[in-house]
């Protein structure tokens, strides 16, 4: 339901994707700017990546609207890292990993009880540590990690082809995770767009040791076993934490197509938390056109959340500098947040990929509902205008 604000953002939306149709000047075969990488005489390579994703985010949660400027897009936040390529004997790689995110003011915290970034927010914690990983590879025995990174079973339901994902997939909470819900008597509430909106993205990141098999014509499978060390929470550092994945990627004809699935398990002092979640996304290389889907079932022993999630898209080729992209997302849960509650959001976004400036130039929509058994909310929107970087 489009409410104050939403009229002029839906339209600057339209006219931002109307704007990207027009012809410009530009390489007929753009290239992107270079890695910034060191290459040894052994054929060993050290390269230093990032990306910078910032924006204006325009929140309206029913009755009051905030705009808050140069934020950090959760959705791929900023980050930057360096990677060791080598290899050991005729048949094994080694890749050594350390990523590190910086986003003091982002719009997974923003809202508007804290319209600014604290102090504490620009200070350097564990929660800035995204990976420092070990992963040897042989085509014959797969891979084997060993350090701070993804288990297994994370980023199973991303699996996407619609060249939307930097401001638009399954994780819909990323786009105003910190703002804040208002009940529809104008009272403020506690419950963020975060806590009624969830992905069940898995594990996440943890300190494990990951196994992932070679691919079996198209298929791969992946087991892990892990703990939050850097959590926050002493208490759940030690919790041991235990999954499995499997995942599917081919072609055939002018068809794309990939799947992955996972179950999970999360042994807590309180309770065992199981999820089993899933993706999967084609693409039509002639036309552009995608389809996404993507469900989950989380169950902490006293609360059963699930969600199912489509997406449908156009990835165009309308301009020389590079991928157009379009779609319209939908999102329903039930469960998520208060037994008996109701989440739902849709959205619409357009990505302009400039390939010679590594950028992505993007904007989206999204309106959010949500409501207990109990507790009506306001139906509130967020518009997000951004670029991304990357080298």
């Amino acid at each position: 339901m489009i409410r104050k604000g939403g009229h002029a953002a839906a339209m600057s939306l339209a006219l931002l994707g109307a704007g990207f149709l027009a012809p410009v000047p530009g390489r007929a075969d753009p290239k992107p700017l270079p890695k910034v990488e060191l290459k040894f005489p052994d054929e060993s390579v050290l390269r230093f990546y990032g990306q910078i994703n910032k924006g204006v985010l325009s929140y309206d949660d029913g009755q009051v609207s905030k705009t808050y400027g140069l934020i950090d897009n959760d959705n791929s936040n900023t980050r930057i890292g360096l990677t060791y390529n080598a290899r050991i004997g005729d048949s094994w790689k080694y890749l050594g990993t350390l990523e590190l995110q910086y986003a003091p003011f982002s719009t997974s915290t923003a809202s508007i009880l804290q319209p600014t970034p604290p102090s504490s927010a620009y200070m350097f914690t564990n929660a800035n540590i995204r990976q420092i990983d070990n992963k040897l590879t042989s085509e014959t025995y797969g891979s084997f990690y060993l350090g701070q990174g993804n288990m297994a079973s994370y980023d199973t339901v991303k699996v996407d082809f619609s060249g939307t994902t930097v401001t638009q997939w399954v994780e819909v909470q990323d786009l105003a995770g910190g703002q804040l819900l208002r009940e529809e008597d104008g009272t403020l509430s506690k419950t963020k767009i975060s806590t009624a909106f969830n992905d069940y993205n898995g594990l996440g990141r943890a300190v494990r040791v990951r196994y992932d098999t070679p691919s079996i014509n198209g298929f791969t499978f992946r087991t892990s076993y892990g703990q939050d060390q850097l959590s926050s929470n002493a208490a759940e550092q030690n919790d041991p934490l235990y999954d499995v994945a499997v995942a599917y990627e081919g072609e055939a004809g002018d068809f794309k197509y990939a799947a992955q699935a996972a179950y999970s398990w999360n042994v807590e002092d309180t309770a065992t938390v199981t999820t089993l979640d899933g993706s999967a996304s084609v693409l039509h290389k002639p036309t552009g056109l995608n389809l996404t889907l993507a469900a989950a079932s989380s169950d902490n022993e006293t609360l059963t959340g699930t969600y199912w999630y489509v997406k449908v898209g156009w990835l165009a080729d309308l301009v020389s500098w590079g991928k157009t992209a379009f779609a319209v997302d939908y999102y329903q849960g039930n469960d998520i947040f208060a037994a008996g509650s109701d989440s739902s959001t849709a959205s619409i976004s357009v990505v302009q990929s400039i390939v010679s400036w590594n950028t992505e130039i993007y904007a989206a929509y999204r309106t959010y509902s949500a409501s207990t058994a109990t507790v009506a909310y306001d139906d509130a929107n967020a518009f997000f205008f951004g670029a991304r970087f990357k080298w």
